[in-house]
C-alpha cells in the first residue's frame, strides 16, 4: 500500500501591461431574477467593467480615456484572489492473494491547470477595443465615407450607456443606439423628421449600436479537478498468459465551461423581471405613444400590453408579448436581455461550474513473448457524461464562417446547465482492440534467408461518437418564423446553438451509414420549438462505427554481434475500409444537412521501410 499528498498551485494569468478587461457580474445578478432589478442598474453596465491594477497607457486617447474611467481591480488578474486549497490525496494498494491472483486499486484527486486559451481572448474586451459595424442604411454606403458620421476622438466610455429607441408610427420597431452625439447616418443623412444635425433639434441621437462581444471570466473561478478511482483483479491463467478485469471511474468537478453571459428573455414568460417591460414602455413614451397612452396597471407588463408590445400572433393565434407591433415584428433579441449592451451569442462567461462522470469496465488478455508469440486483447465497455466536452478557449468555426465551434460554448439554456447533460463528445460505448507479434519459426534452420521473419498486426473496432442536431445561431425576426425548424430552434433567444423538437426515436431519425446511404438524418423527424428550447437532448444520436486492421511484415538480418539490418513492409487499413465521420447536423446548412461528407482515417496505404541497428 502507498499513500501520499500532493499540493498544486496554479496562479491566474496576467497581462504584462494590464491590457485586459473583465466584468463584475455579481452586482448585476438581480437583473436576471424576477425581482430586484431596476432599469437604472440593468440598462447601464458601465460601472461593472474592470481593468487590472497594472493597467497602463496605450497612447490612444480614446482608449486611455475609457480605461481611466473604468473601475480598477485590486490585482493584476481582476479575479477574487487565488485558489489556494488544491490539496490532492492519493492512495493505492496491491494484494497478492495467491501466486496467481492479485487485487489492485487506488483513488486520487488530480488538479488541472486552467487553460489560458479562453483567457487569451479577453484582450479584445472593452475598454481596449470597441467594434463599430455599419449596418444601416442598408446598401449603397461608400466605403470612403462609411464611418465619417462616427466620431473618432471621444473616449470609448462616452458611447455608453446604450438605450432603446422606438421608431415612429403605430408599427414602429425598437433599436439599440449608443450615446454618441451623432445625428446623421453613415451617408450623412439627418436622422429624424425635421432633424437639424447641427443643433440636434428633432433628431434621433447616436448610432445603431454594435453590442459588446465580450469574454467575461467569473471572478470566483476555481481550479478544475478530477476524482479518479479504480479496482481490478489480475489472474495468471497459464504461464505467460494474464487476464485482467478492472473498473475505472472518474468524476470531474469545477470544470471550465463557457456559457452565454446575457441570455435574453421570452417576453411571454410570467416569471420575467418587470424592468424588462419598462425598458420598452419608456421608449414607447419617448416616441409619442403612437398606439395611445399606456394602460392603467400596477406592473410595467400590464401597462405596456397592446401598446408598447404584445400583439396578436397570426401563427399561434395568441397575444405574443415578443411582438413590437401588429405587423408581427419580433422585438430584437439584443433588446430583451437582462443587461442592455451585451451581445447574446458572443458575450460569454467562463465559469468553473462544469462536471463530468465516467464509468468503465476494462478487460484484457495478455500473452508475454514466448515461443515467438505475444499478443494483447482488450475490450472496454464505458460511458462518459458531461455538460460540455471541449476546451472553451477556441473561437474557430470549423472552417465555416459564422458557425459556432461545438466546444466553444455550452448548448441549451445558460440558466439550466443540467439540461445540457449528455454523453461526452468523445464517448464510445464499446472499444475492442488487439495487437500481436509472431516470429515465424525456422524449424531450427540457420539459413540467413529463413531466419528473422515476423508478422505483426493491430485491429481496432469501436462505437461511433455522439452528436447533436442543432441550428447555429438561429433568429426569429417575425411571427412567420415561428414555424421554421431552423429559426424556431431557440431563435427567440438567439444563442450559439438551438435544438429543435423531435418526434422520432433515435433509430428512426438517424439511419445506418453505408457507401450507398450517406444521407443518414431524416429531417422530417424534427420540428420547430417555436423559438424556445426544443425537447431534443444534447448528443442524442450516435455516429457510425469504425474499425481498421493494420499488418506488418519484417525481415531482420544479423550482421554481427552489434549490428543488424531490418527490411519491412507495412500495410495500413488492409481491407481498405471507409470509416465514416458523423454527418453534418447543423440545420442551417441547407446543402449538406444530414449527409456524411467526411471520413476518418485514410485509405489502404502500403510502405516499405529499412532500419539499421548498431
Amino acid at each position: 500500500m502507498n499513500a501520499g499528498l500532493r499540493y498544486e498551485l496554479f496562479m491566474w494569468p496576467t497581462e504584462k501591461n494590464g491590457f485586459i478587461g473583465n466584468f463584475d457580474l455579481e452586482p448585476w445578478l438581480p437583473c436576471f431574477t424576477a425581482t430586484g432589478g431596476t432599469n437604472e442598474l440593468c440598462d447601464n453596465p458601465s460601472p461593472g467593467f474592470l481593468v487590472p491594477s497594472n493597467v497602463s497607457q496605450t497612447g490612444l486617447s480614446v482608449v486611455d480615456g475609457a480605461a481611466s474611467a473604468t473601475r480598477v481591480a485590486g490585482n493584476k488578474h481582476t479575479l477574487n484572489g487565488q485558489d489556494l486549497n488544491n490539496f490532492a490525496p492519493r492512495i493505492g494498494f496491491a494484494f497478492a492473494a495467491t501466486d496467481k491472483l492479485v487485487f489492485r486499486g487506488g483513488y486520487g484527486i488530480f488538479y488541472d491547470r486552467p487553460s489560458a486559451a479562453f483567457i487569451n481572448t479577453i484582450f479584445s474586451n472593452y475598454p481596449f477595443l470597441r467594434e463599430v459595424e455599419i449596418t444601416v442604411p442598408s446598401g449603397n454606403v461608400p466605403i470612403v465615407s462609411a464611418f465619417s458620421g462616427v466620431p473618432t476622438n471621444i473616449s470609448l466610455n462616452q458611447w455608453l450607456p446604450f438605450r432603446i429607441v422606438r421608431s415612429s408610427g403605430a408599427n414602429g420597431t425598437y433599436q439599440i443606439r449608443d450615446n454618441t452625439p451623432v445625428y446623421v447616418d453613415s451617408r450623412g443623412t439627418p436622422q429624424g423628421s425635421g432633424c437639424n444635425s447641427t443643433t440636434g433639434a428633432n433628431c434621433t441621437r447616436g448610432n445603431i449600436a454594435e453590442t459588446f462581444e465580450f469574454r467575461a471570466i467569473d471572478r470566483n473561478l476555481r481550479t478544475p479537478y478530477v476524482h479518479q478511482w479504480n479496482f481490478g483483479v489480475q489472474y495468471e491463467l497459464f504461464r505467460d498468459l494474464l487476464f485482467e478485469a478492472r473498473y475505472v471511474g472518474t468524476k470531474g468537478v469545477n470544470l471550465l465551461i463557457a456559457r452565454a453571459l446575457n441570455q435574453g428573455f421570452d417576453m411571454n414568460d410570467p416569471n420575467n423581471p418587470d424592468h424588462i417591460y419598462e425598458r420598452f414602455n419608456q421608449a414607447y413614451l419617448a416616441a409619442g405613444s403612437p398606439n395611445g397612452p399606456l394602460n392603467a396597471g400596477s406592473t410595467a407588463r400590464a401597462r405596456g400590453l397592446g401598446r408598447a408590445f404584445g400583439f396578436l400572433n397570426s401563427v399561434t393565434g395568441q397575444i405574443d408579448l415578443n411582438l413590437a407591433n401588429a405587423n408581427g415584428q419580433v422585438i430584437n433579441f439584443e433588446a430583451r436581455v437582462p443587461i442592455l449592451g451585451f451581445n447574446v451569442p458572443e458575450a460569454l462567461l467562463l465559469q468553473s461550474k462544469g462536471y463530468s462522470d465516467y464509468h468503465g469496465g476494462q478487460f484484457s488478455l495478455t500473452k508475454r513473448l514466448s515461443s515467438g508469440l505475444q499478443f494483447n486483447v482488450a475490450y472496454t465497455f464505458s460511458k462518459s457524461l458531461d455538460v460540455m466536452s471541449s476546451d472553451p478557449g477556441s473561437t474557430a468555426g470549423g472552417g465555416k464562417p459564422d458557425v459556432p465551434n461545438v466546444g466553444f460554448i455550452a448548448q441549451g439554456s445558460a440558466y439550466d446547465l443540467d439540461n445540457n447533460r449528455g454523453p461526452s463528445d468523445f464517448d464510445r460505448t464499446h472499444r475492442f482492440s488487439t495487437n500481436f507479434v509472431w516470429e515465424i519459426p525456422t524449424g531450427r534452420s540457420n539459413n540467413a534467408f529463413i531466419k528473422g521473419w515476423s508478422i505483426s498486426g493491430f485491429f481496432q473496432a469501436q462505437s461511433g461518437t455522439p452528436f447533436t442536431v442543432f441550428a447555429s445561431e438561429p433568429e426569429v425576426q417575425t411571427a412567420a418564423h415561428y414555424t421554421s425548424v431552423t429559426r424556431g430552434a431557440g431563435g427567440l433567444l438567439r444563442l450559439g446553438f438551438g435544438r429543435p423538437n423531435t418526434n422520432c426515436t433515435a433509430s428512426q431519425a438517424v439511419s445506418e451509414a453505408s457507401a450507398n446511404n450517406l444521407n443518414v438524418i431524416d429531417g422530417s423527424c424534427f420540428s420547430s420549438a417555436f423559438g424556445l428550447f426544443g425537447n431534443l437532448g444534447r448528443n442524442t444520436f450516435r455516429g457510425p462505427t469504425q474499425n481498421r486492421f493494420d499488418l506488418s511484415f519484417a525481415k531482420s538480418t544479423k550482421i554481427n554481434e552489434r549490428m543488424s539490418f531490418e527490411l519491412g513492409f507495412d500495410l495500413f487499413n488492409v481491407f481498405n475500409r471507409v470509416n465514416f465521420a458523423n454527418p453534418n447536423s447543423d440545420l442551417q446548412d441547407g446543402t449538406d444537412f444530414g449527409t456524411i461528407t467526411n471520413s476518418i482515417g485514410g485509405p489502404r496505404v502500403g510502405q516499405f521501410r529499412a532500419k539499421f541497428r548498431f
